[in-house]
């Protein structure tokens, strides 16, 4: 039993530890563009994922 529950502890560790390593920046763009028929709306929306301690800027 007490395996059991230094195997849950340290388990617990080490995710608590790989969960907050990764760092994501998000770019989104919106444009509206009107004619005479109506109007469209375009989201773009970039991730950019990177692991470690400078992930790049969001704007590329």
């Amino acid at each position: 039993m007490k395996r059991f529950f230094a195997f849950c502890a340290a388990l617990s560790m080490v995710t608590a530890l790989t969960v907050g390593c990764e760092k994501k920046a998000e770019k989104t763009t919106e444009t509206t563009v009107e004619t005479p028929g109506g109007e469209t709306t375009v989201t773009e929306s970039t991730t950019i994922e990177q692991s470690g301690e400078n992930p790049p800027p969001a704007n590329p």
